[in-house]
């Protein structure tokens, strides 16, 4: 039997139009753990970690200082300040 296909009058079918699916979840790699270990502790982070690392590295640094930032200020909403960004 032929599947039919639903269409939107403008040639794009039902599943075209629904949102983009996140990515599942996945285990983390052994120098993205290192770097989150890293960054929760305060230390630096290492050069020879992959791009992801960094990402992930980056991504908790930027949130604790936001966090910090906005216990201090007692804001709801709190720009991310350069001096949060690790570069």
């Amino acid at each position: 039997m032929p599947q039919q296909r639903m269409d939107d009058g403008f040639g794009q079918s039902a599943a075209q139009l629904q949102e983009p699916v996140a990515p599942s979840p996945r285990d983390l790699t052994y120098d993205e753990k290192k770097a989150a270990e890293a960054a929760f502790r305060g230390e630096p982070f290492n050069p020879a970690w992959s791009v992801a690392a960094a990402t992930v590295y980056e991504g908790i640094v930027s949130a604790m200082c936001r966090m910090q930032v906005a216990a201090l200020t007692e804001l709801d909403a709190v720009p991310v300040a350069e001096a949060c960004v690790t570069r």
